[in-house]
């Protein structure tokens, strides 16, 4: 009786810790950071289309964290008309470039 009374509460024990761990995964494609909930757009104009409608260069970021060891860092440029912000990105791999441009979207309080 013991031994059984043993093994249900092992298996009790299981089950909620198993519950608990499947509650606590986030969703596929879920944001897993914190913080004021913005969002970046991709946007279908590229660095000189947003330069022509008006959008002003406020600052050049240029980032070497994922690119150790290479001669070219990854840069982000980062362009401002009133209240919109717009991130252009430039990311070379191997002989590969990535070139994608986002507009930082408002979250709702």
């Amino acid at each position: 009786m013991r031994r059984q009374l043993m093994s249900m509460l092992v298996c009790a024990g299981a089950i909620a810790v198993l519950t608990m761990a499947a509650g606590a995964q986030q969703p596929v494609g879920e944001p897993t950071s914190e913080g004021h909930p913005h969002k970046w757009t991709v946007m279908d104009k590229g660095l000189a289309d947003l330069v022509a409608d008006g959008f002003e260069l406020k600052t050049v970021v240029y980032d070497n964290a994922e690119t150790a060891g290479s001669a070219v860092p990854d840069v982000h440029y980062f362009l401002q008309k009133a209240a919109t912000l717009v991130r252009c990105d430039f990311r070379k791999r191997d002989q590969a470039s990535i070139y994608w441009c986002f507009r930082l979207m408002p979250g709702k309080p």
